[in-house]
């Protein structure tokens, strides 16, 4: 069975969806309640004066919101066709219950300004063999996103990996 799922997720590597928008733009309002919840005083996220003065030229988003922004709407409930979700999918339905993010790492190209609108695609660009770890056996799902702005810049790529699998007894 595992390596009839290894083989259909080896033949998804380099399936690629979107662009998919971002429900709201980049606002004040998100950019207040994240510094807020971080403890970030940094003035260029909040200092309209200070950030006008920078190279930046006004007031910015910390670079760590490019995926809160781009997270869909939890409600009403939305199935992406983007290929991260098709091998979730997959492995759910193939009896690998358990779900863990194992690693991510992002990369920043522009900045978030104020009424910037982001979009994101999303590549599936590998699956492992079959491992065995203390959480239970499964398969480690690397998905890479690049996020742009409304001019089609590069905002962010960012790699991201979780661990599917059948939780140890």
């Amino acid at each position: 069975m595992s390596q009839d799922i290894y083989e259909r997720l080896q033949k998804m590597v380099g399936e690629e969806a979107g662009p998919f928008e971002a429900a709201d733009e980049v606002n004040k309002a998100m950019i207040r309640h994240w510094c807020e919840a971080m403890e970030d005083a940094n003035p260029l996220y909040s200092d309209e004066n200070y950030a006008k003065k920078s190279r930046y030229g006004g007031v910015i988003a910390p670079p760590q919101m490019v995926q809160a922004y781009c997270i869909p709407p939890l409600w009403p409930k939305r199935v992406l066709p983007d290929p991260q979700a098709k091998a979730v999918r997959m492995m759910d339905e193939a009896g690998y219950a358990g779900v863990v993010a194992t690693t991510t790492s992002q990369e920043y190209f522009k900045p978030m300004r104020i009424g910037d609108r982001l979009s994101y695609k999303i590549k599936f660009v590998s699956v492992s063999p079959e491992k065995t770890t203390r959480l239970g056996t499964g398969h480690f799902l690397t998905s890479e996103y690049t996020y742009t702005n409304q001019k089609g810049e590069v905002v962010c790529v960012q790699s991201f990996t979780i661990l599917k699998f059948k939780p140890a007894v």
